[in-house]
């Protein structure tokens, strides 16, 4: 028994013997535990810091940190000191850190009883490191904070630097005045705070004012700093102008806010744009290039003092970027538009023939912001508006016809929510139908986007977006557009526009109660409903700033836009009803066809929905137009039925409509607001025939009564293409002014059409079923595509549900 506890112990002796020998062992090889973070700072923050205002008898909790001599956050005890050199009985300190505009009651530190004013100076410390020091200003307490303007403004008027010849269109007579309040890029105005107690001045007594505006981007403020002795910011601050609007600028102090002051970064008046090569300014508004080229476009912005803006954020467009686009920069306001790299320069890409009007504009809320806000103090002329180019640019694009799409479906099912309809989707090229696609409920209109990326597909069980490109993919190519203030409901109505790339949609519900327009936007995506009963047709401006709408079945107008609630156009009733709307190239106007006092025609102002009197006398136009379809002046080769008008005149649109016995041509010219308007932008119509000057002409191309249910033009208008229901499609010719026919196959009825962009193409859905395809360079109707009956079915459009027809049918661009 002894022996065995012999052992143990032996065993015992070993084991420790082991274990210290391992621990000497490694320890002489360099083995060590790894070293802890300091706990001792280095760095010690005060917060708040470097100044603070405070009220008599408030209080602040005053924070720290700490950080090691690694840079790592460490905790500390702190203690918290007011400066001997500081004024007694101003600021007194808990252990905590609590501090009190006066006095505490301590030890309970519960009670603040106000005592002096004057400026004290706190640290903190811990562990021999001590914070920088924070000011803290106590005063009495703030009424009010006024803001005022230190004269003078430097430079009234202004001396605008580095500044180039103005362009014709903008060389106007600026107001002078306007530097009363606004301030062009090269002006610098000093903003001062004064703090008021009981009507006495103490802004010498209050710390740190604080400045914020509404739109950060219109104006730099920057606080004035004292050297010595706090190096805090004081009661001024200058602002400099950057972006063209207004903005309300506030100055704050231990929780006091003043009134709002007004600046204004003086606004844009006028825009000219012209063809820009080699960096050399051209004065042309025009051109012809092949596809596959580009051209430069440069845009001079002046403000209402008359010097060029540096760097505008305009909204670039194209009417049809399919043909022409504009190049880089992000998605404009509502319209998918583009803001081009630099502002002033815009290179626009030509990808196939066709043609396209260019314009930048000026458009809230990223361009003379603040509209609509409308300030009591400010006269009217100078309030922040939308501003349009007296003239957009006109291009022609030449080359080989590119292949593109034709889709082909059926509305016959639009009231039959179990009906499964059939999309086809027909190369250009081969004129072949390709498989069906199942749309997600029956369709009553399909709508593309200028730019031919997305079709928007009414329906009264739900719209949708449609992606062409995922047709035959993985992906579905298939958006719903939801209703708003719903989780499952749809957008329902028939497409009535689209802005140029898609961004903005409109859908018209007629069937349910109560009737209502919904507007869709894709980004971010949003739907607005409008209490607008029975809208029959709308337009949307170029760079997607406004929406008009004709209502209750063509007797109201209406504008709508993001930056205002919707609107009531006077007069209301139109006192005719009105058939189409068409804004002009730069969107500045819309003409409407009907509902003015002479019952032909009425001109809107873009800016303030104006209806422009002057011009709605002695209109030779016989009954309003059917269809109305606007082509920029450089567009337009004039022949023997139009006076030759020079090219180069500002502002100069055509309009082309039709009725039911010809073509109506309206010539408009506008110009740039002169002397102290903004707004309107005047508006005159153009000459158009020697024996008509200054009127619109109506051709009637003696083929007596027809009923057209579309429209189209060439490229550059020397032809139109009118499709009718009874006569086929008539094509007249502007240079000979002859009239010829393009005969459906099977003595066919022409249903639906559309054409494409370069305008060699025009597809007809016929009453025979087929969809027909006329070659406007021969005249003939070339091709006729078939669809076979479906599976399961023996109709060609419907796979279930009523008997489906060929009666829809788009292009894309």
């Amino acid at each position: 028994m002894g022996r065995l506890r012999l052992r143990r112990w032996a065993w015992l002796v070993i084991t420790i013997f082991l274990f210290l020998f391992l621990f000497l062992f490694l320890a002489a090889c360099g083995g060590h535990k790894p070293p802890g973070i300091s706990p001792f700072p280095a760095k010690i923050t005060l917060n708040p810091n470097p100044s603070y205002s405070l009220q008599l008898g408030s209080t602040l909790v005053l924070t720290a940190s700490a950080q090691n001599g690694s840079g790592s956050n460490i905790r500390s005890t702190f203690t918290y000191a007011i400066s001997p050199s500081s004024p007694a009985g101003v600021l007194d300190i808990a252990p905590s850190g609590f501090a009190c505009a006066g006095t505490w009651n301590a030890p309970a530190y519960t009670i603040c009883t106000p005592a002096n004013t004057g400026v004290v100076q706190v640290t903190a410390s811990a562990l021999g490191a001590t914070s920088a020091p924070t000011y803290i200003f106590v005063h009495a307490p703030i009424d009010n904070i006024q803001v005022s303007v230190v004269p003078p403004v430097n430079s009234p008027p202004p001396a605008c630097p580095n500044q180039q010849a103005l362009p014709p269109a903008c060389n106007l007579p600026f107001n002078g005045n306007a530097s009363n309040y606004c301030l062009s890029q090269n002006q610098v105005q000093t903003l001062q705070a004064t703090a008021y107690s009981g009507g006495v001045d103490i802004t010498g007594q209050v710390g740190p004012f604080t400045w914020t505006q509404a739109s950060p981007s219109v104006a730099k403020i920057t606080p004035f700093v004292t050297v010595t002795p706090y190096n805090v910011p004081t009661n001024q601050a200058t602002a400099s102008p950057t972006t063209p609007g207004q903005t309300q600028v506030i100055a704050s102090a231990s929780g006091v806010y003043s009134q709002p002051y007004n600046f204004e970064t003086c606004p844009v008046q006028c825009i000219a744009l012209e063809l820009s090569v080699n960096g050399q300014y051209t004065d042309q508004t025009s051109f012809i290039a092949n596809k596959g080229t580009t051209e430069t476009i440069a845009a001079t912005a002046v403000d209402v003092q008359g010097c060029i803006v540096p760097k505008p954020p305009l909204t670039w467009v194209s009417s049809q970027p399919a043909v022409i686009s504009v190049g880089g920069g992000t998605t404009g306001p509502g319209s998918g538009s583009a803001t081009c790299a630099d502002e002033t320069t815009c290179s626009v890409s030509t990808s196939q023939p066709g043609a396209s009007a260019i314009t930048a504009s000026c458009t809230p809320p990223t361009c003379n912001i603040g509209f609509p806000l409308n300030l009591a103090n400010l006269s009217a002329p100078y309030i922040p508006q939308p501003v349009y180019p007296v003239t957009a640019i006109s291009g022609l694009v030449t080359g080989a016809p590119t292949s593109t799409g034709v889709l082909a479906t059926s509305q016959d099912c639009y009231s039959d929510e179990l009906c499964a309809v059939a999309l086809y989707n027909v190369s250009t090229s081969t004129n072949l139908p390709g498989s069906a696609t199942e749309l997600p409920t029956p369709p009553n209109s399909l709508m593309f986007d200028a730019a031919g990326s997305e079709v928007f597909m009414g329906s009264e069980f739900g719209a949708f977006a449609i992606n062409p490109s995922s047709f035959g993919g993985s992906t579905s190519p298939f958006t719903p557009l939801p209703a708003p203030g719903t989780t499952l409901g749809l957008v329902t109505g028939k497409v009535l526009a689209v802005s140029p790339s898609g961004a903005l949609a409109l859908f018209s519900d007629t069937v349910s109660i109560p009737n209502q327009v919904y507007v869709v936007t894709s980004s971010p995506q949003s739907t607005t409903a409008l209490n607008i009963n029975s809208a029959t047709a709308a337009a949307i401006s170029p760079d997607g700033l406004e929406t008009l709408i004709l209502g209750n079945g063509g007797n109201t107008l209406y504008a709508y836009s993001n930056l205002q609630y919707l609107q009531t156009v006077q007069p209301n009733p139109l006192l005719t009803p009105a058939k189409s709307i068409a804004f002009n190239s730069t969107g500045s106007f819309a003409l409407l066809s009907g509902g003015s006092p002479a019952g032909s025609l009425a001109i809107y102002d873009t800016c303030d929905n104006s209806l422009v009197i002057p011009y709605l006398s002695a209109l030779g136009i016989p009954t309003p137009p059917l269809f109305l379809k606007m082509v920029p002046a450089g567009n337009v080769a004039l022949g023997s039925e139009i006076v030759p008008i020079p090219l180069q005149t500002a502002g100069l649109d055509f309009f082309f409509g039709v009725d039911n016995t010809g073509i109506d041509i309206i010539a408009t010219t506008s110009s740039q607001p002169l002397l102290t308007a903004l707004c309107p932008q005047p508006i005159a119509l153009a000459q158009t025939t020697a024996k008509t000057p200054f009127a619109p002409v109506h051709i009637n191309i003696n083929q007596g009564t027809f009923q057209p249910i579309n429209f189209f033009l060439s490229p550059n208008a020397t032809q139109a293409y009118i499709v009718t229901t009874n006569q086929g499609v008539l094509v007249y010719d502007f240079d000979t002014s002859s009239v010829s026919r393009i005969q459906l196959l099977n003595d066919a009825t022409p249903i639906a059409a559309d054409m494409t962009v370069d305008g060699t193409l025009i597809y007809v859905a016929g009453s025979d079923g087929l969809l027909h395809q006329l070659n406007t360079v021969l005249g003939v109707d070339l091709y006729q595509t078939s669809f076979v009956p479906l599976p399961d079915s023996s109709n060609n459009f419907c796979f279930t549900g009523s008997n489906c027809d060929l009666n829809i049918v788009v292009v894309k661009p």
